[in-house]
């Protein structure tokens, strides 16, 4: 069979990867040293690592983090953060996800939060699971404009098929009694299903007096804190430090 056909073939079969890795690999000459079993599986080894390469960078887009993508390659550990390689590692295989292990992050502002879940949010789209960043707010926001328009099913539904949902700046902003049973009915959809980080300048002590009602205060406490990994990152603002040149200005 000719090669054009092959190619076209190959792309109307949805193979580009393929097809385009035959075509340079033709123009190379590599078909002669290489036996035509072992020729063959380096093209499908070139359509696999596409596929898994376009198919990470699409869990990243809808994970709607910051353009410039933290990564736990570049997050700085030190004592004097509170953070260590060993609490680091953990986040390196997906244990913590399949156990639907939650992680809490607290610290003052600007000590680098935001950018630590989003580092393990990228790292738990390299392993294959799919990541939603939503602030605090913007959580109530989606939830009441589901019900709106009669998808709140649905959106709830959503989240709880969300392997790792990261809630920004938790706690950050007042809300209604109505958002809070609206956020423990998230909680209670996701409990031991999937796992939630959270990030707050307030350590998990002090959530019982922010939270207005007394009973919705001990359930929501007791399906994010229980079993789950606690990191307080102390020291100064990395967002100073990053001036300073102390560590990278991403990991404001």
């Amino acid at each position: 069979m000719h090669t054009a056909t092959v190619l076209t073939q190959l792309r109307t079969m949805r193979l580009s990867a393929m097809a385009d890795a035959l075509q340079r690999r033709l123009s190379l000459g590599e078909q002669h040293s290489l036996a035509p079993d072992d020729f063959f599986a380096l093209l499908v080894e070139d359509e696999f690592t596409a596929r898994t390469q376009r198919r990470m960078q699409r869990m990243l887009t809808a994970a709607d983090f910051k353009p410039e993508q933290a990564c736990l390659e570049n997050v700085h550990v030190s004592p004097a953060r509170g953070l260590d390689k060993l609490t680091l590692a953990r986040f390196t295989t997906d244990a913590w996800i399949t156990q639907a292990t939650n992680v809490i992050l607290t610290g003052p502002t600007g000590v680098g939060k935001t950018y630590l879940a989003e580092a393990i949010g990228v790292q738990a789209c390299r392993g294959g699971h799919a990541v939603r960043k939503l602030r605090y707010k913007h959580l109530f926001e989606e939830i009441n404009a589901a019900r709106g328009t009669g998808c709140l099913l649905k959106y709830l539904r959503k989240l709880q098929l969300t392997p790792v949902l990261i809630l920004d700046d938790f706690l950050m902003a007042a809300v209604p009694l109505d958002d809070l049973t609206n956020l423990l009915e998230v909680l209670e959809e996701r409990d031991q299903v999937g796992s939630l980080i959270v990030t707050t300048q307030y350590p998990p002590a002090d959530w019982h007096r922010l939270i207005p009602d007394h009973t919705l205060a001990d359930a929501i406490c007791d399906r994010l804190v229980h079993t789950a990994i606690l990191i307080r990152l102390q020291g100064d603002s990395q967002r100073k430090a990053g001036d300073q040149g102390a560590t990278p200005k991403s990991e404001a």
